[in-house]
């Protein structure tokens, strides 16, 4: 891989299949308020486990403009000093489904390294190897800006990059992946 590499920005958009943890745990909520009930569901000890991430408290959930089936609303929550963004959809049998919109799980955060380097080795000609990229060894809770950094190492020089991975879309898996410049 050229050293010009750190001068270059390089934008893909890929798609993933599923990059987020649909990490939603069906919850009947009988006797409750949909939102009482998402709270109830979210700071739940498996939707934690399911996701990946440390527990998750200080749930808030906008009450759902009606009851009908369909309907989604959201809820914010809390996990070791992070937000976590959720759509909740509202079911047959008064159950809700919650799944979150901004978190990254550990399948999805390796299948994402390996597509990006493939797609960047398809895009520019080079020959990086598919672990070429780090994003981590646990799920991601992105930032606001649906985004987190990686390390993006040219194996034949040793020379570290950031590359800045975009989420677009937690449902579809696209993302954009831009090699902002050598790691500091």
């Amino acid at each position: 891989m050229p050293r010009r590499l750190s001068f270059v920005a390089m934008f893909l958009l890929l798609g993933l299949g599923s990059v987020a943890c649909s990490g939603s745990v069906d919850f009947s909520f009988g006797g409750q308020t949909p939102a009482d009930a998402a709270v109830d569901l979210i700071e739940g000890e498996a939707m934690a486990q399911r996701l990946g991430v440390a527990p998750i408290t200080g749930a808030l959930c906008q009450d759902p403009v009606d009851d009908q089936v369909g309907t989604t609303f959201s809820c914010t929550a809390d996990s070791a000093g992070e937000t976590i963004n959720f759509e909740v959809l509202l079911e047959e049998d008064e159950r809700i489904f919650a799944g979150p919109t901004n978190v990254v799980d550990t399948v999805a955060l390796s299948r994402l390294e390996t597509v990006a380097v493939q797609s960047l080795n398809s895009a520019n000609g080079f020959t990086l190897p598919e672990d070429a990229m780090e994003c981590g060894d646990e799920s991601v809770i992105l930032d606001s800006a649906m985004q987190m950094t990686c390390a993006l190492t040219d194996p034949s020089t040793g020379v570290v990059f950031d590359a800045l991975v975009t989420v677009n879309d937690t449902g579809t898996g696209d993302f954009n992946v831009a090699i902002i410049g050598e790691a500091e």
